[in-house]
This record gives structure tokens, sequence and C-alpha cells, in this order.
């Protein structure tokens, strides 16, 4: 098993997670972080002052896969979250010992797979469901007017 670590634009979040649900890769930790990099520091105006803004708002998606899924799972996120302008992110890789599922005691593969069952969601879950069914149909329609 292998654990991906991705530093990306919180603005390319949706596109890299619904990819990576689209290809089964379910389970995913989301923090939002701030960072330096290599992107320039901007100067902001407050109330008349000037100050310097050196820390940049990220998302840090954790993503445990196993290694059959790993190259698919990097070329989404590279894919995804690319906009070719500094301050896109950062891909790191790095070994799972193990894992365990605490509410079933499954381990190794098993605790991070899905293992073909089906989550059934709350009627409060489905109403979300519906509303990022409904961005994403929105989303499409302004890519429609504003091509990239």
């Amino acid at each position: 098993m292998k654990k991906i670590e991705a530093i990306i634009r919180p603005e390319r979040f949706m596109a890299v997670s619904s990819m990576l649900q689209e290809t089964g890769i379910m389970g995913m930790h989301v923090t939002e972080i701030r960072g330096q990099g290599s992107e320039i520091s901007k100067t902001r105006v407050w109330r008349g002052r000037e100050y310097m803004v050196d820390l940049h708002k990220k998302i840090k998606l954790e993503v445990v896969v196993p290694e059959a899924e790993l190259e698919t799972a990097i070329k989404i996120i590279m894919e995804e979250a690319k906009t070719g302008v500094i301050g896109d992110g950062k891909v790191f890789v790095t070994h799972v010992e193990s894992a365990c599922r605490i509410r079933t005691g499954e381990t190794g593969h098993n605790a991070i797979s899905a293992n073909g069952r089906v989550v059934k969601l709350s009627p409060k879950e489905s109403g979300d469901m519906k509303a990022v069914e409904s961005l994403k149909k929105e989303r499409a329609s302004l890519n429609e007017v504003f091509p990239k």
C-alpha cells in the first residue's frame, strides 16, 4: 500500500476528488493548509496599510491506495490539479506498512477498500450528493461559456 499526499490549489479540489471517486478511489482525507513554495509573495492593502502575504491557501489531500492503483491515482491528481502556473502544488508518495479498519477489524488491503459493499447514504447525505451533481452540471455549462 502507498500513501499519496497531494498539495493542490483549493479551486482544483472538486475536479481532483470527483475524478478519483469516478475511478473507485473513495477514501481520502482533506485538510485546508497554508504554505510557502516557489510562489511569489503578494502585497495586499488593508485599511490603507500594505502587508505581504507569504503563506498561500492550499488543500492537502491524503489517499491510501494499493500499489496497483498508485500510477492511476497520481496521473489523475496531476492532470486535474494542473493549471500550468507556479503554485500548482506537489505530490508525495510514501510506503504504508499496514492498515486496520477499527469498525470491523479488517487489515491490509481490505481495510482500505470498499470490498463491494454498498454504502447507504443518510437522507441528508443524499441531498448533499444532489447538490454536488447540480454543481457539476453548472460547472460544465460554465466551461462551455468560458473555455479554459
